[in-house]
């Protein structure tokens, strides 16, 4: 539902299904906007998706998946779950509090769940109520390209990429903060391009007379593209700062609402303490800190997390995912 191309998890693995050559494949990819016109895609696709559940020997999805949750899935369907983020951050899944008021219970039906690190199982075994025998820590497909990516050069100018979490109950929030991060800008000394990457859920407005070097974007596959070549990232409490922890670079924090947030979302981890980054309440804040301290920053931090976030360092993530399933009867 996050995109109407393959990505992330999915798109890793299903190169190794493509290049086995001996599984027949169908995708079912939108990007879910929450206009009127995706709505009654999502119930199409839903539809569809009951067909193929029904058929396939392997079903596998990345995310949040309804149709799976409203069926009594029978024993020959393996259903795969590979989520679309790293590690375990903040809660999600059943471990929300809004899990226990759904009429229907979610993330029920997985047979397989496939995760990043061993230290994230407790998590998932309570995201997903999997039986930890079946959650594996093979390392994350997607993190195969980032692993091999070869750094971008950007000789004279610096990158910024600035990743605010979606908040279902209060996207003009993210808005906001958006805004003021714009505007903050104008104080970076030297020559920078802003990238700002919105969770695809989130409807964009038209932001106008925007400087030519602040990008606004939504798209997941940029974002991994990006990610090599970026200077400083900024986010709130996206598991993008664990992916970004492997180019051992600075890591920032812009955090106003974290104390609403912890009592609505909550986390798995001491959120600042396990991130160990420094953290801020304004934009302004953040930029003063970047002005003043990115050259000379103490980058024990990033490594650390770069150490907790990556046992697998070998590029072969997909392959072994594949390799189990393929191995299944």
């Amino acid at each position: 539902m996050r995109n109407d191309k393959l990505a992330d998890n999915l798109k890793f693995l299903y190169k190794e299904f493509e290049k086995d050559g001996s599984y027949e494949i169908k995708l079912l990819l939108f990007h879910y906007d929450r206009t009127l016109t995706s709505k009654l895609r999502f119930l199409w696709t839903s539809w569809r998706s009951l067909y193929y559940m029904a058929t396939a020997e392997l079903f596998i999805i990345d995310d949040y998946y309804f149709p799976l949750y409203a069926i009594n899935k029978h024993s020959e369907n393996t259903v795969v779950q590979l989520w679309h983020a790293i590690g375990s951050l903040k809660q999600f899944g059943l471990s929300l509090p809004s899990a226990a008021k759904s009429v229907i219970k979610p993330h029920t039906n997985y047979d397989w769940v496939f995760i990043n690190a061993e230290i994230d199982k407790p998590a998932y075994e309570e995201a997903f109520d999997v039986e930890p025998s079946h959650i594996l820590a093979f390392g994350e497909p997607m993190m195969d390209e980032l692993m091999t990516a070869q750094i971008p050069t950007h000789t004279g100018v610096q990158w910024m990429l600035y990743s605010p979490t979606y908040r279902a109950g209060n996207p003009k929030l993210v808005l906001s903060l958006v805004n003021d991060m714009i505007k903050s800008s104008h104080s970076l000394t030297g020559k920078w391009e802003i990238y700002i990457s919105l969770h695809p859920y989130l409807k964009l407005p038209d932001f106008k007379d925007l400087p030519s070097n602040v990008h606004i974007f939504q798209d997941a596959e940029k974002v991994k593209t990006l990610l090599p070549g970026v200077d400083v990232f900024i986010t709130d409490y996206s598991s993008l700062s664990l992916n970004f922890s492997y180019f051992e670079r600075p890591i920032l924090l812009f955090t106003p609402d974290y104390k609403q947030y912890v009592d609505q979302n909550g986390f798995y981890v001491n959120y600042y303490q396990y991130l160990g980054a420094p953290h801020f309440d304004t934009a302004d804040q953040v930029i003063f800190d970047i002005n003043q301290n990115l050259e000379t920053m103490d980058l024990k931090y990033v490594k650390k997390l770069k150490t907790n976030t990556f046992p697998f360092q070998d590029g072969k993530n997909s392959q072994r995912v594949f390799d189990f399933l393929n191995k299944l009867e």
